[in-house]
């Protein structure tokens, strides 16, 4: 392999942590990637990484070379796309999103994406777990209501805003009864996420936002499974609009105090910060730009990221 290719390999390993999640996303054998690491320090004769059984980490030597490497590695990328601008959009790229957005809006908008790419194959990847884009070979994340992590490892791009309201069932109100203001939910009954905390922050009107302590019944892993609940009469629950716009038209599901202003939910889309310049991932985002918002936002990146890793 190239220079170029084992200072790619290089920056992997340590964006993974470890040669075998590197390996693992990079789909060769730990002793191929060895072998490059290997024959890279003798090239430069540094010793680049000291591994233990229990870790690894960087020498100076390492340390330097990885600053001036990422910068390389992104720049042949960048030099490659630059060349390819009348090329159609081909290849595979892995997708990660949580099952609530894969479902309801990411799914039914990929014959438009394949439309427009014929020669794009995906990998969607529906999972409510935190995502590791290297050691899991994920070239995108998507999540919506993550806590942006603050590196410059990773690119996050906004991809759409959803409102959230309070709803419950018209069976669950009749029998519990209806609230007539924020403090009066606190003898209601509660669905949440199996993360989310049991105190709701809620402003009525132009009131300030007042803590409500909820008793919270159930917790499902998925917002699908909470509104599927709160259908069922088990309680009233916080969803944001998408996935709760079917129900209200239909009046299985009701609006709870529609005066009281919850926070948005906001979607974005993460990536490693080597992928810039990705034709791919950028025909990715912006299909998705235009797929899933409610009220479409500006391109625009910030780079965050912490270790790689994204909650679900």
């Amino acid at each position: 392999m190239d220079f170029l290719g084992r200072a790619a390999t290089f920056v992997r390993i340590v964006e993974a942590g470890s040669f075998s999640r590197a390996a693992r996303s990079l789909g060769v054998s730990l002793s191929a990637i060895s072998r490059q690491v290997t024959s890279l320090e003798t090239e430069l004769g540094a010793t680049l990484l000291v591994r233990t059984t229990r870790a690894q980490r960087l020498t100076d030597e390492g340390l330097r070379f990885h600053a001036h490497a990422t910068k390389l590695v992104r720049e042949a990328e960048l030099a490659r796309a630059s060349v390819r601008q009348d090329r159609s959009i081909e290849g595979n790229l892995t997708l990660s999103a949580s099952v609530t957005l894969g479902l309801l809006r990411i799914v039914p908008g990929l014959p438009t994406l394949f439309a427009q790419h014929p020669a794009l194959d995906l990998e969607l990847r529906l999972e409510e777990r935190a995502v590791d884009l290297v050691g899991d070979g994920v070239d995108v994340a998507v999540r919506a209501g993550l806590s942006l992590p603050q590196t410059t490892s990773l690119v996050a791009q906004p991809l759409a805003t959803f409102p959230r309201y309070l709803v419950a069932s018209p069976r669950y109100l009749r029998a519990a009864g209806t609230p007539r203001d924020v403090t009066a939910l606190a003898t209601h009954t509660a669905i949440t996420g199996v993360r989310s905390g049991a105190v709701w922050e809620l402003a009525e009107g132009s009131n300030a936002p007042v803590p409500v302590h909820m008793r919270v019944r159930l917790r499902v892993e998925t917002l699908v499974g909470i509104r599927d609940a709160a259908v069922a009469g088990l309680g009233i629950a916080v969803l944001p609009d998408f996935v709760v716009a079917d129900a209200l038209a239909t009046r299985t599901l009701v609006r709870v105090l529609p005066k009281v202003t919850l926070a948005p939910v906001e979607a974005h889309a993460l990536y490693r910060v080597e992928a810039r310049g990705s034709r791919r991932i950028a025909a990715v985002l912006a299909h998705l730009r235009a797929s899933l918002p409610t009220k479409p936002v500006r391109d625009a990146a910030a780079n965050r990221g912490s270790r790689g890793t994204v909650e679900a």
